[in-house]
C-alpha cells in the first residue's frame, strides 16, 4: 500500500519528518490509531537501520504472531526515501542515501547557526529562575550548576521559539545581610568599603562570632528587622552593599557570556508580605506554632511546616517566593515557570507549589523544580574549595599550558594563545557540567575536563576548529554540490549525527535537560573524527581531493554542515566555538 504526504519543508527536522511518515504509514497499514504506533517506534541500532517498530503490541488485535505481522506490514508500507524491511518481529526502516543526504545538508546550511531551532514555542512564555547568588558574597563554585544549566535552558527555549524571561533572583534580604551589616561596624575597613572580598571577610568574622555569641546573632536579627520596618540608615547601607555585589556579579556573568532579562531579588517583594499572608489566611488558612506563623494545611509525619513569619515577626524566603510566583504570573502570563535549584531543595518546592494550588492558583500546575545533583572533587591546587572566578582563572591557566604544549608540538595553531586558553577553559568548565544528566552527581577532574580527547568541551572545540581549517584550506564551502555522492559509511554516519540535533533541542525543552544536546554534539564530533581519520588512512576518502572534483565539493559541503551544527549546538550550551585551534 502506497502512502503519500505533502512535500517536506527544507528547514524541517529531517529525522522527525521521516519518523512521522513511517508512523503514519504503519498506522494506515495496520488500521490502528497513529498514537499506538508512535509510542512504539524507536531509533534503531545502526546495524539494523534508522527506525524500528516492534510488532508485539499488535499481536492481540491482529491475531497473528509478531514476525508474521512485521512481514505483512513491511510489504504494505511504502514511504519515499525509506527502505522498509522485516527482521523477525520488527519492521525496520533505513534512510535511502537520497534524498536523505541532500535534505540534511540543505537543511543545515539553510538554517546556518540556527540549525536545530524550531518555532514550536511561538506565542508561549517561560520564566526561568536561575543562578541566584546571595549579595555581600561572591559567586561560589557551588553556583555553577544553577548558572550554566539555567543559561543553557534559556538558550534551548529561545531555540524552540519561546519568549524567555530569565530572572536572577538574588538573595538580598534576610538575616544574613544583618550579619554583614553589624559585622561591618565591628570588622569593616572604610578604605576597602567597595571591595567584595572585604565584605566576605566581614561576613565570615561576623558569622563566626554569632555562632559563639547568641547576643550577636540577635543583634543581626534586629538589624534585619530594622530593614523590614523601613529604617532609612539600615536600607542605605543595604543598597550600597547590594550595588557592590551586583557590580561584581556582572563581571562573572559577562565572562560566561550570560545575560538575564531581569536582575531582581527577594527585597523586590518585601512590601507585599502582608497582602500575601492575608490571601493565604483567606484561602488556605494560617495558624501559630511556637510563636511563628505557618500555613495551616496537612503535613506528613515529621514534615516541617511552611513558615510565613518567624516568632520575631520577620518574614522568610517561602513567603517571598509565594509573592514572587504570583507577581511573575501577573507580569508575564507564563506558560511554564522553571526554578533551577539543587535537589536538596525538593521539599521547599513541593510545599511551595502545594500552597499555591491550595490557594486556587491554576498556574501552579505549570511550575517546575528543575533540580540537579552535586559536584564532587572541586579544589584548587592548594586543596581548598574555591570561588567561581578562581575556578575559571585556574581553568584558563591550565588550558594555556595545554595550548602552548600542543602548539609547540604542531597540533594546535593559534596567534593568540591567551584568548584561546580563555575559550578552552570556559568550555571545559561549562561543558564538563552540561554533558552530565542534570539530576546526577558528577566528579570534577581537571585532567579530564581539559583533555582534547574524549567527552570534553575541548574535544568539541577542536573538532569545530578542524572543520574551519579544512574549509579554509579547501577555499571555503561551495555554494552547491551533489549530496548523492556522499555514500561512504563514514559520511552517512556524519549525516545521521547532524540530523539528530533538532530532535535533541526539542527533547531538551521537553525534559529541561541540556545534556541531550551535549550528547548529540559528541556524536557529531566522533562521527566526523572517524571520517577524517579514514581519509588519513585512505586517500580516496579525503575531503580535500585534488582538482575540481565534484566529490571534493560534496565533502566540503558536508564539512561545512558539521561546522554549523557544532557552532549552533555549542551556542545553545553557552560554550565558545573557536575557529583556529
Amino acid at each position: 500500500m502506497a502512502y503519500s504526504t505533502a512535500p517536506m519543508t527544507p528547514h524541517a527536522d529531517v529525522f522527525q519528518d521521516y519518523r512521522n511518515q513511517f508512523i503514519a504509514a504503519l498506522a494506515a497499514a495496520a488500521d490502528v490509531p497513529r498514537e499506538d504506533i508512535a509510542r512504539e517506534v524507536k531509533t534503531a541500532d545502526p546495524a539494523h537501520g534508522d527506525l524500528q517498530f516492534p510488532a508485539f503490541s499488535l499481536a492481540k488485535k491482529l491475531r497473528k504472531a509478531p514476525p508474521a505481522i512485521a512481514a505483512d506490514l513491511a510489504a504494505k508500507v511504502q514511504v519515499p526515501g525509506l527502505d522498509v524491511i522485516p527482521a523477525g518481529p520488527y519492521v525496520n526502516a533505513r534512510f535511502a542515501v537520497m534524498p536523505f543526504s541532500a535534505r540534511v545538508v540543505d537543511a543545515v546550511r539553510a538554517a546556518g547557526t540556527a540549525w536545530g531551532h524550531n518555532a514550536e514555542g511561538q506565542g508561549r512564555t517561560v520564566v526561568i529562575d536561575y543562578s541566584s547568588p546571595n549579595i555581600a558574597k561572591p559567586i561560589a563554585f557551588h553556583h555553577i550548576r544553577s548558572t550554566v544549566i539555567g543559561h543553557a535552558l534559556a538558550n534551548l527555549y529561545r531555540a524552540g521559539g519561546w519568549r524567555v524571561e530569565g530572572i536572577n533572583y538574588l538573595g538580598d534580604w534576610g538575616k544574613q545581610f544583618g550579619l554583614v551589616a553589624v559585622g561591618y561596624g565591628d570588622f569593616g575597613d572604610p578604605a576597602r568599603r567597595g571591595e567584595m572580598a572585604h565584605l566576605v571577610e566581614v561576613y565570615v568574622k561576623a558569622n563566626k562570632k554569632a555562632e559563639a555569641d547568641p547576643a550577636y546573632d540577635e543583634k543581626a536579627r534586629a538589624f534585619f528587622k530594622r530593614m523590614e520596618e523601613g529604617d532609612g540608615e539600615a536600607l542605605k547601607l543595604w543598597r550600597e552593599f547590594r550595588e557592590t555585589s551586583v557590580e561584581q556579579f556582572g563581571k562573572v556573568y559577562a565572562r560566561l557570556g550570560i545575560r538575564f532579562e531581569h536582575m531582581e531579588g527577594e527585597s523586590f517583594y518585601q512590601d507585599r508580605m502582608d497582602a500575601v499572608i492575608e490571601e493565604i489566611r483567606r484561602t488556605v488558612g494560617v495558624r501559630e506554632s511556637d510563636g511563628a506563623l505557618i500555613v495551616d494545611m496537612p503535613y506528613a509525619e515529621n514534615e516541617p511546616p511552611v513558615l510565613l513569619k518567624k516568632n520575631d515577626g520577620s518574614t522568610l524566603y517561602a513567603t517571598r517566593d509565594l509573592a514572587a510566583a504570583m507577581d511573575r504570573h501577573a507580569r508575564f502570563h507564563f506558560d511554564r515557570a522553571l526554578y533551577v535549584v539543587a535537589t536538596d531543595q525538593a521539599l521547599h518546592f513541593r510545599q511551595f507549589f502545594t500552597v499555591l494550588k491550595r490557594m486556587g492558583k491554576p498556574f501552579a500546575e505549570n511550575m517546575v523544580h528543575v533540580n540537579f545533583g552535586r559536584v564532587h572533587g572541586m579544589s584548587t591546587r592548594a586543596g581548598q574549595v574555591v570561588l567561581l572566578t578562581d575556578v575559571l582563572d585556574e581553568a584558563r591557566a591550565r588550558a594555556l599550558e595545554k595550548v602552548r604544549e600542543n602548539a609547540k608540538a604542531g597540533r594546535i595553531h593559534t596567534d593568540n594563545p591567551e584568548e584561546l586558553a580563555e575559550q578552552v577553559g570556559l568550555g571545559a568548565v561549562v561543558f564538563g557540567d552540561l554533558k552530565n544528566k542534570r539530576t546526577s552527581d558528577y566528579e570534577f577532574d581537571w585532567e579530564q575536563v581539559l583533555s582534547f580527547e574524549g567527552h570534553t568541551g575541548a574535544y568539541l572545540q577542536y573538532t569545530h576548529a578542524r572543520a574551519c581549517s579544512i574549509l579554509r584550506k579547501g577555499g571555503g564551502a561551495p555554494a552547491s554540490a551533489d549530496a548523492a555522492l556522499l555514500v561512504l559509511p563514514e559520511e552517512q554516519a556524519v549525516l545521521r549525527a547532524l540530523a539528530a540535533l533538532p530532535g535533541a533541542v526539542r527533547q531538551g525543552i521537553e525534559d529541561n535537560e541540556p545534556s541531550h544536546v551535549a550528547r548529540v554534539l559528541l556524536e557529531v564530533a566522533a562521527a566526523f573524527s572517524r571520517y577524517f581519520t579514514a581519509g588519513n588512512q585512505d586517500a580516496t576518502k579525503r575531503v580535500l581531493l585534488d582538482g575540481n572534483d565534484p566529490l571534493r565539493h560534496a565533502r566540503l559541503m558536508l564539512t561545512d554542515a558539521v561546522r554549523l551544527t557544532l557552532r549552533s549546538g555549542l551556542a545553545v550550551l553557552g560554550v565558545p566555538a573557536p575557529e583556529y585551534m
